[in-house]
Order: C-alpha cells, then sequence, then structure tokens
C-alpha cells in the first residue's frame, strides 16, 4: 500500500481524537473573542467565556470579581488575553498537519513528539494565561512563556484526555516505539506510517495492560484502535513483521489480551539503524513470552508460532553481526 494512502487510513484512525481537540479549542476561541468584545459579566457569563479548558481549574466566583461589568474587559488583562486568543487561531489554522510528525533518517523520535506535543499543548496553556490576566496575576516575565511551549509533562488529566492523536511517518530504522511511552496517558493515540525495513515486534516494548497496541502489515484496518477509550498506539509496517492486536478491554490476564497474533515465517537477522540484531531478537522473546497461553500447571505452553530458539542461538557470536 502506498505511503500516502496508510497516512490517510492513519490519520482517519485518530480523526475522533482531532474533532474533539478542534471542537474544544474553537469553542474556547469564540468564547475568548466575546469576553474580548465585552461578553457579560456574571458567574454564567464566564463560565460559558472561559469554556471547556478552564471547567474544573477556574474560581469562577474570583474570577467575577476580577472582570469589569462594563461592555469591555478590563485593560491590563486585554494583551495577555488577545495573545492567548492569537495562539488558538494559530493552533485551528494548523488543520490536520498539525497532527502529523514526518521523520527522517537518524532524527530521535522521542525529542521530536515531546516537541511537536509541547506546541500543541499551547492551546491548554492559552486558557490558563487567559484565567491568570483575568485573575489580576498575569506576569510577563513568569508567564509569557506559556504561550510559546506547554511541555506534556505539565498537561492536567482533564487535557490529557483531549489530547488530539499523532501520526508519525518514518523509516523502520527510526522506529524507537519504547521513547513514545511516557507519552501514553490520557486519551493519547500514536499511528506510525513506517517505511523501509523495521524490526519484527517493534512494538513489543509498548505494550502495558492499559494500552491498546496494534501491529499490522498489508492492507490493515484500524477501527479497533479508534474505537478504544485510552491511549494506543498502532504501527503500519511493511515487509515482514509481526501482525498482532493488544486490547486491555480484553481480558485481565495479559495472553487473553492478545486478540490477533501471528508470527512471519521468516525473520532477517540484521541490524536495523541503531537497533542491532540482539536487540531485535530480544524484542521478538518478549513478545512470544507475553503471548504464551499458561498450562493448568503454571508453565508455559508450547509457543503458538515455535520458539525462535535457532534465531536467538545464532545471536550467542555477534562478532561481525552487529
Amino acid at each position: 500500500m502506498p505511503s500516502e494512502d496508510r497516512k490517510g487510513i492513519a490519520l482517519e484512525a485518530i480523526r475522533p481524537c482531532i474533532e474533539r481537540f478542534h471542537a474544544a479549542v474553537a469553542r474556547t476561541t469564540e468564547q475568548v473573542s466575546g469576553l474580548l468584545a465585552g461578553a457579560g459579566g456574571t458567574p454564567d457569563d464566564h463560565t460559558a467565556a472561559l469554556g471547556f479548558f478552564a471547567r474544573g481549574r477556574v474560581d469562577i466566583e474570583r474570577f467575577s470579581a476580577f472582570t469589569p461589568k462594563s461592555a469591555r474587559i478590563d485593560q491590563a488583562a486585554e494583551g495577555p488575553t488577545r495573545a492567548a486568543q492569537e495562539v488558538l487561531d494559530s493552533l485551528l489554522g494548523g488543520g490536520d498537519e498539525l497532527f502529523v510528525l514526518t521523520l527522517q533518517e537518524g532524527e530521535d523520535l522521542g525529542r521530536r513528539v515531546a516537541k511537536r506535543l509541547a506546541n500543541i499543548g499551547r492551546a491548554f496553556s492559552a486558557a490558563h494565561v487567559v484565567e491568570l490576566a483575568h485573575r489580576g496575576e498575569y506576569k510577563q516575565e513568569e508567564h509569557a512563556d506559556l504561550l510559546e511551549r506547554y511541555p506534556f509533562a505539565q498537561w492536567s488529566r482533564s487535557e490529557r484526555s483531549l489530547a488530539p492523536g499523532l501520526v508519525i511517518e518514518l523509516p523502520g530504522t527510526a522506529l524507537t516505539a519504547a521513547s513514545i511511552v511516557p507519552f501514553l496517558d490520557g486519551s493519547m493515540k500514536v499511528v506510525f506510517v513506517v517505511e523501509g525495513d523495521a524490526s519484527a515486534a517493534a512494538l513489543a516494548r509498548v505494550v502495558s495492560p492499559g494500552v491498546f497496541v496494534q501491529q499490522a502489515t498489508g492492507d490493515a484496518t484500524l477501527e479497533a484502535f479508534t474505537a478504544f477509550e485510552g491511549a494506543a498506539v498502532a504501527a503500519l509496517i511493511p515487509g515482514t513483521a509481526v501482525n498482532f492486536v493488544h486490547d486491555p478491554a480484553a481480558g485481565e490476564t495479559t495472553y487473553e489480551r492478545f486478540v490477533s497474533l501471528t508470527f512471519p515465517k521468516e525473520v532477517r537477522k540484521r541490524p536495523i539503524g541503531g537497533i542491532s540484531s540482539a536487540q531485535q531478537a530480544e524484542d521478538y522473546a518478549l513478545l512470544e513470552t507475553l503471548s504464551v497461553v499458561p498450562s493448568p500447571s503454571g508453565e508455559a505452553a508450547s509457543d503458538p508460532a515455535g520458539k525462535l530458539s535457532a534465531w536467538l542461538l545464532s545471536q550467542a557470536d555477534l562478532a561481525g553481526g552487529g
């Protein structure tokens, strides 16, 4: 399947997240515009004016005490409020491309994701700036940076529930999936669109009890990924790789959560980027171990795919093999 087609599938897979995020930003932008135009002065008016991002974090009664009853907001609050509005407008203007990252060979996946999410997070920090301004607590020297970047580590639980998701286009050599684990919280969804060779079990190390994980080759569909309520990761990988779906809703034990699992008949034994063949073997072995159904005695049953003992043994002599 061409890369553009897979990118389209990936974008549609996170479309509900994007639309939810855009709707919240658009609503808040309109409400801030109304505030700047002198929208009402009652607590109910201010609840509407501050919008979704302030809900649960702003003391509306205190907020009302800092806002005028006249047709315009306080002059001291107008500057930072307009700056916040510009940030919201710019994020809305980014369209789908705001949620698409394209990495080149050698780029740091974790760093690029952190930078993009810090940019997207400005939607939330803009709401914080509006709150501070109207409480009379905004200080340029302390708070101006909030409109420049708002790292994911600072996002609140409610903000993480509005995470719009990311589509990441990258070569298989740059797919170090474990580097995105710190961002898999709330409703964050990530789809990797991979070009070229990748580790056969590239997503093995992101499998955890509460995260939906799907790795697929060929004409994959991502309906279950999209429908899952919570953090989720998927990778559309060309060539030979493990196809699997790990669905946290499918059971309490790890092996029950592997609702789909197909191992390839053959796996290339060579380094891929900075990932050695030994590391790839470890990822593969981890995925095998997690998916094994225990026997009544508690011992592992025979691996349905057959242990890659020959491959693992071949890693004993790594000289010249990477």
